[in-house]
């Protein structure tokens, strides 16, 4: 039996995103899918994002919240 949840997938755009950081929303968590390298290296580090890189194990994944928008950069 798949004790996993299904999510819809959808997209947003750039200027929604926008908005709810600068509303300071707290309905999501935004995860940074960049490898460390490039993260690194960025300059775009919002507050309480989460940093998963795709080549992570999956156990990164189940430690994020379940009642909450994920928003993936």
């Amino acid at each position: 039996m798949d004790q996993h949840r299904h999510a819809t997938l959808r997209l947003i755009s750039e200027l929604d995103l926008l908005r709810k950081l600068q509303r300071g929303d707290e309905d999501y968590v935004l995860v940074d899918a960049r490898d460390a390298h490039v993260y690194d290296r960025g300059t775009i580090k919002p507050k309480g994002s989460v940093r998963i890189s795709p080549g992570e194990p999956d156990g990164e994944i189940e430690k994020l919240p379940r009642d909450k928008l994920i928003i993936t950069v």
